[in-house]
């Protein structure tokens, strides 16, 4: 009985946000306007409070989609925040409702094209995308994600996969996106892009800024980078010495609150986009780059650039803190395949290993909802601790290459 009651208030709530359409506008001055436009808040607001996790997808995202709408119109007629705030609340749950019907823990798959030397060389394509699946005819294997873009995919197509997390930030949620693959599978290009183009993180910068004008909160951000190479955290916008050392030293502590903090790291305020963009390049700049056979620009470290969010909440509520990180992580490549000769190569490459086994530990462990996450295990996951798990959102592009010598 209480399933079909359930079942019946769900069914109305899409039918009341619908019908706070009808609540027209009129033309009787601004009072009434203002007045009518609250009722269409209250009632958008009441109809969300009748969406719970046993809703459709569909359903979920047009109530989320409606009150932003509704909220807009109220900001847009400087209505009195405290007048916006029920509605407010119920958009911030459905949106993190959403999410999480989406999957709290997201892998994506992206496979880029052949590039120039593997034409030259009459490579021929060993994987097959069908779906969410991802197939390899010459072995008999198929692997599943949660999506798969394909090689004519854009850096917009990414973009638009991911932009939503922005406003999870936003709302004061830990944020995770992972860049996953060997070298060469073009890691590095969607998540920093190419000369003329923007990769993911330029355009989320450009999302949350966006997002936050939007929202009309008194919101404060501020970026940070950070390289974890041979075990050892590197702060890129602080000078380094000739041993890429710095004095004195990044460590990790959890706050009461099981924040990860690090001490010692720089954080940039930014006032717009630009500023954080500039915070970004300058981070970039210093990022530790090996040649080796093969990839002349590859990877030897992780490197996790982050843009603080920092929300004024109600009156006497304090502040929200939160934390959307993107890491774009080192090769995960075999010594052999590397042709690694030089002993400090071949820690780094062992080093890069395992960590990448460690956050396939947790991410594994995540994932099966395990009691024991085993964050511990490396410096890697320990940074990440808040951030992966829990009411966090973490997501990961697996990028590979689809040539037939890959496989």
């Amino acid at each position: 009985v209480r399933a079909s009651a359930e079942d019946s208030l769900e069914s109305q709530s899409l039918k009341q946000l619908q019908s706070s359409n009808s609540i027209g506008i009129q033309t009787a001055g601004p009072q009434q306007e203002d007045e009518e436009l609250l009722q269409k808040l209250m009632l958008v607001a009441e109809a969300a409070s009748l969406i719970t996790e046993r809703s459709g997808m569909l359903e979920v995202k047009e109530a989320r989609d409606r009150m932003q709408e509704v909220l807009a119109q109220g900001r847009a007629r400087n209505l009195p925040k405290e007048r916006l705030a029920q509605t407010e609340r119920q958009r911030r749950r459905i949106h993190n409702l959403y999410q999480d019907l989406k999957g709290h823990l997201r892998i994506y798959c992206r496979v880029r094209p052949l590039n120039n030397k593997e034409k030259r060389n009459k490579e021929r394509e060993a994987l097959k995308v069908d779906g969410t699946k991802l197939q390899v005819p010459l072995t008999g294997d198929m692997f599943e994600f949660d999506g798969v873009f394909d090689p004519t995919s854009s850096q917009e197509d990414i973009f638009d996969a991911t932009c939503d997390l922005a406003q999870s930030a936003l709302d004061g949620r830990n944020v995770t996106v992972f860049c996953y693959g060997i070298t060469g599978a073009g890691k590095t290009y969607t998540m920093y892009g190419a000369p003329g183009g923007d990769g993911l993180t330029q355009r989320m910068i450009g999302e949350v800024f966006r997002k936050a004008r939007l929202g009309g909160d008194n919101v404060t951000i501020s970026g940070s980078m950070m390289e974890l190479y041979n075990n050892y955290l590197v702060d890129l916008l602080r000078p380094i010495d000739w041993q890429g050392r710095q004095n004195p030293m990044l460590s990790l502590r959890l706050d009461k609150s099981g924040s990860v903090q690090v001490e010692g790291l720089a954080k940039e305020p930014a006032m717009d986009e630009t500023e954080l963009q500039a915070v970004f390049h300058r981070g970039l700049e210093q990022r530790a780059v090996a040649a080796h056979a093969m990839n002349a620009e590859s990877s030897r470290s992780h490197v996790l650039f982050t843009v603080y969010v920092t929300r004024e909440v109600e009156e006497g509520e304090g502040q929200v803190v939160s934390k959307l990180h993107f890491c774009d992580l080192g090769g995960c490549e075999r010594l052999k395949k590397t042709e690694v000769e030089k002993e400090d190569r071949r820690l780094e490459a062992i080093e890069i290993n395992k960590s990448l086994s460690a956050l396939g530990d947790v991410i594994e462990a995540v994932a099966k909802k395990k009691k024991y996450i085993p964050y511990r295990n490396h410096k890697l996951t320990q940074l990440l601790q808040d951030a992966i798990g829990g009411g966090a959102k973490a997501l990961m592009y697996v990028n590979c290459s689809p040539a037939h010598s890959t496989i």
